[in-house]
């Protein structure tokens, strides 16, 4: 797709997102890299914070939208659904097919012989 101006950013998510990462990069610093930690990795994370946004802004007016859970879980439940009623549906309305000579109609599809 083009770049459309017009398109909508959903400035709200992105900046959400965004703050969620930082809170989750700014524990993993303070926790697990304690020691090598400094003030300048958390000016790098307040950095990527904007990159983020500022790219995904770009994606945004290029027309791309990510699904959101709620949205990926509505497409997985539909095609569950439709896995499931063809399978259903084409075995109740398949017909019988007709008996062969390889089929058996019954346990007793010989005619009988006669003992003499």
């Amino acid at each position: 797709m083009a770049w459309d101006s017009s398109r909508p950013v959903p400035w709200n998510r992105l900046v959400k997102e965004a703050a969620i990462f930082l809170v989750i990069g700014g524990f993993l610093f303070a926790v697990v890299f304690r020691k090598s930690s400094s003030v300048g990795s958390y000016i790098g994370l307040f950095i990527g914070m904007f990159l983020y946004v500022g790219f995904s802004y770009v994606l945004a007016k290029f027309g791309y939208t990510r699904e959101s859970m709620k949205q990926n879980r509505a497409r997985q439940m539909a095609a569950r659904q439709a896995r499931s009623t063809p399978a259903a549906t084409a075995a109740l309305s398949r017909p019988k097919p007709p008996p062969t000579k390889r089929t058996s109609t019954g346990p007793s599809n010989r005619p009988k012989s006669k003992k003499r």
